[in-house]
């Protein structure tokens, strides 16, 4: 496809001058920056949803992770990645095309390497520690290793097992081996002379 022509009928050249600027049409690919400690997660060959605010409403391509480049994006410092996007024009496939240019977002499949367990960040303390509930309802200081900590959610690597009950609510003054008392969905808040202990 001729994205360009530079010179017209008629035009005098010289060795080295641009005459059209061509596009293949079987491939394109889209660049993609996102921070780095994301790339981790990330393996080349993966495949990405791509969308645009210009789509119409639940429109998407599918695009494969074919690089991960080794420099970082100059404004921010963000890691830089390629993706493939076969027959970008939609012209043997349904779907929305693109246009060089098109501002998009995209959607990574990551990679899974481990069993993680997801907590709110919120029961996360100082020191990537949590405060976990155990059989006697008692509250025991438990060190853990993050995989990863965002605003809203964080991944747990290690330090704790699938089923433990953890704090997840902000404890005045917890202490180790403090008794607790566990609040069940349809539980109402505790009354004067219940069990001592605070609610978690």
């Amino acid at each position: 496809m001729v994205q360009e022509r530079l010179v017209g009928a008629g035009s005098l050249l010289s060795q080295g001058t641009e005459v059209v600027h061509l596009v293949g049409v079987e491939q394109f690919w889209v660049r993609a920056s996102l921070p780095g400690e994301w790339t981790d997660w990330l393996e080349v060959g993966g495949r990405v949803t791509l969308t645009s605010r210009g789509w119409p409403e639940g429109a998407t391509r599918e695009g494969t992770l074919v690089s991960m480049l080794p420099s970082l994006e100059e404004n921010g410092l963000q890691a830089q990645l390629l993706i493939a996007v076969n027959d970008p024009l939609a012209l043997e496939t349904d779907g929305p095309a693109l246009r060089l240019g098109d501002v998009l977002r995209a959607s990574f499949q990551p990679a899974t390497h481990e069993q993680l367990i997801s907590l709110p960040s919120a029961a996360l303390r100082p020191g990537d520690v949590t405060w976990r509930v155990d059989e006697d309802n008692r509250l025991r200081r438990t060190p853990v290793t993050l995989a990863y900590r965002g605003e809203d959610d964080a991944l747990i690597r290690s330090g704790l097992e699938a089923g433990q009950q953890v704090v997840t609510t902000g404890l005045a003054q917890p202490r180790e081996g403090q008794l607790v008392r566990i609040r069940r969905p349809n539980d109402t808040p505790a009354q004067a002379g219940d069990e001592p202990g605070d609610e978690s």
